[in-house]
């Protein structure tokens, strides 16, 4: 897939409504739900695993980092955004609960890995493709897990159940 965003590259990719208040190009102020002076922007997911995981971690209710909006880089005018997980340079962290947006985005997440197993697959790379729709798979089970109201760490404490639930 490369080391930039599959966007940057002109794929489509899953987005997600996020509250943005910017100062020139950069953002300033970033959140789920409305804010003053803030604009409705649709901000790309992340294009690698570890973010798109800890993105599904915190819909699906296993984590709760927070998630941070950045320039995604490319040199177009469009000035388009995209959700990180740590304070990358220039970041904003997006204020208020993710529960508000968890379903959407889990659901995000997981097309985001489902479309990356269809890049892999169009590249004749069978294995990557097989591992990003086992990767896909997994946030579709957590999502269910959730809202049964068991989320898996919830069940555990945090602990290893070896996929019995208490």
């Amino acid at each position: 897939m490369g080391i930039g965003h599959p966007a940057l590259a002109g794929e489509t990719w899953p987005v997600i409504a996020v509250r943005v208040r910017r100062a020139g190009r950069s953002p300033l102020a970033a959140s789920w739900r409305p804010a003053q002076h803030a604009v409705l922007e649709d901000v790309l997911l992340p294009g690698t695993w570890p973010e798109l995981d800890g993105l599904a971690a915190i819909a699906t209710g296993l984590s709760r980092a927070r998630v941070f909006v950045r320039d995604l880089g490319g040199a177009d005018p469009d000035r388009r955004l995209v959700l990180c997980l740590r304070g990358a340079p220039g970041a904003v962290r997006v204020e208020g609960p993710a529960a508000s947006v968890a379903e959407v985005l889990a659901a995000r997440a997981r097309a985001a890995a489902l479309r990356t197993a269809a890049m892999h697959r169009e590249a004749g790379r069978a294995e990557e493709a097989k591992v990003w729709r086992a990767r896909a798979r997994q946030i579709l089970k957590d999502g269910r897990a959730a809202r049964r109201g068991r989320s898996v760490r919830a069940a555990s404490a945090g602990l290893p159940t070896l996929g019995r639930r208490p």
